[in-house]
């Protein structure tokens, strides 16, 4: 299963991209810290799903969400952030994102979520 994760902390990022590849059948085929970057990995790489921050260097993930959407992604995308589920996971509900996981407490939930889209050998039409 294709992964691209967006987040702009580097050290950060590193360590996620470390834990994936941690997991049978999961790849990290793009990485990027911002919008338009992150538009174009997905573009470019046709992933299976897409890992969005939402607080990103330049632009907003609820853009890149909206943005990848609107461009014909249909494969899984989930929110990763530290900002608040209340406020912010409806709205990327709306926007197309098939879940949030808040960064400090969910990251395991996250991957238990990939792992198990995995070993049932789900890939995205894209």
């Amino acid at each position: 299963m294709k992964v691209v994760l967006i987040e702009d902390c580097l050290a950060l990022r590193r360590l996620m991209v470390q834990r994936l590849e941690l997991e049978s059948g999961i790849s990290v085929v793009g990485q990027a810290d911002c919008e338009s970057a992150a538009v174009a990995t997905v573009a470019l790489s046709h992933p299976d799903v897409v890992l969005v921050d939402l607080s990103i260097t330049a632009g907003t993930g609820l853009s890149v969400i909206s943005r990848i959407r609107e461009g014909g992604f249909r494969g899984k995308v989930f929110v990763l952030s530290s900002e608040d589920r209340a406020v912010y996971g409806p709205q990327v509900m709306c926007r197309g994102a098939d879940g949030f996981y808040d960064k400090a407490f969910d990251f395991e939930d996250l991957m238990g979520e990939l792992s198990a889209l995995s070993r049932r050998g789900w890939l995205s039409a894209a």
